[in-house]
């Protein structure tokens, strides 16, 4: 049985390894420094992880920075929501299409109110039908889509920011 649950520190080592094995592919941008930062977020309190674990073995995981380390690129689409920012969101390769990433997603969903965040926005590469698929299936809608040369050297080189807005404190989409 799969369950879901917050990472422990002792853990990240671990979930860094899994992120280059598993995360690593043409449309996911995985500098080590870029790596680096978001797991001394994770450290620092600012951002969290959730584990899809079968046992004990590890079968994806979620970062999620907590709305106050919410990237400055981004307030531009969370307006006066305070706004978690899922920055990953990765599944073993031999796990994949089980439903498991969509499952990661809304478990972050029902963590938003805890840090207080009643929006979530997350982004893809333009061309990720993949991830595009499995944040709609968790209720994302499309924000933006724009030119992104820096993270995107495949395809089209645009990234597609997607949103999640709670009503209330129910983990429900509402239509921005």
């Amino acid at each position: 049985m799969i369950t879901y649950s917050l990472a422990l520190h002792k853990d990240l080592a671990t979930l860094k390894t899994f992120l280059f094995k598993h995360g690593s592919n043409p449309w996911n941008h995985l500098p080590g420094d870029g790596v680096d930062k978001e797991f001394a977020l994770i450290t620092e309190g600012k951002a969290s992880v959730i584990v899809a674990t079968d046992n004990s073995a590890l079968l994806g995981f979620g970062i999620f920075y907590h709305p106050q380390a919410l990237p400055n690129k981004y307030l531009q689409f969370s307006g006066l929501h305070q706004t978690i920012y899922i920055a990953e969101a990765v599944v073993h390769q031999a796990h994949v299409g089980q439903g498991i990433g969509h499952k990661l997603l809304t478990e972050i969903i029902n963590q938003a109110t805890k840090f207080g965040a009643s929006m979530l926005i997350v982004d893809r590469h333009e061309q990720n039908l993949a991830s595009a698929g499995m944040m709609r299936k968790a209720g994302f809608i499309e924000l933006a889509t724009f030119n992104d040369p820096h993270r995107r050297d495949m395809g089209s080189r645009k990234t597609t920011v997607m949103g999640y807005t709670l009503k209330s404190s129910e983990a429900q989409p509402v239509l921005l």
